[in-house]
């Protein structure tokens, strides 16, 4: 991975417990605060300037924009939710450019197995554990505004998002240069 290591380790320190409120709160919401975004946004803030030369924090935010771009695109279609572009774009200030190949692969993999993990959980007894959460909740048909057009069921998107950051800032921490 090209990302620093003591970098990646910086990071992870913060977004891991952010991202791990963003899978609970996602899970039992269906949202993702703006304070949470924010907070992701400071910590890549301080910390990157700290530890990156300004011309590669500055770049960063290209990836910002590409990331931003594609979820705006992909909310307009309805399958993804605003807090989910945000978290989205957001997260991929983090991505040293050198590993977007590996942070897709990341992202593939973390989007599967978290969808595979609330479908496990929705069609078992797990779903008795929490039976008031807006993830199990039935779609209201009428709200076409709403991911999915309201008409199916949807798998909250920070779940994934979440597990691939914490994911790809472990993984630069432990393999990063």
């Amino acid at each position: 991975m090209q990302i620093d290591a003591l970098q990646a380790t910086l990071f992870a320190l913060f977004c891991v417990p952010i991202s791990i409120w963003t899978f609970y709160v996602d899970l039992k919401h269906k949202r993702i605060s703006n304070l949470t975004v924010w907070a992701l946004f400071l910590v890549f803030v301080v910390i990157g300037l700290a530890t990156m030369p300004l011309n590669d924090f500055l770049w960063r935010f290209a990836g910002y924009g590409i990331a931003f771009a594609y979820g705006f695109l992909m909310w307009m279609a309805r399958q993804m939710g605003g807090g989910d572009v945000k978290f989205m774009a957001v997260a991929a200030l983090f991505v040293h450019p050198g590993d977007i190949g590996a942070v897709i692969f990341i992202l593939l993999a973390a989007l599967v197995g978290s969808t595979v993990a609330v479908l496990i959980s929705y069609y078992t007894p797990l779903r008795d554990l929490a039976p008031d959460w807006a993830t199990w909740r039935e779609k209201d048909p009428t709200d076409t505004d709403s991911v999915g057009k309201g008409k199916k069921f949807t798998i909250p998107m920070g779940t994934g998002l979440g597990l691939a950051l914490s994911s790809y800032l472990v993984m630069g921490a432990f393999l990063g240069q």
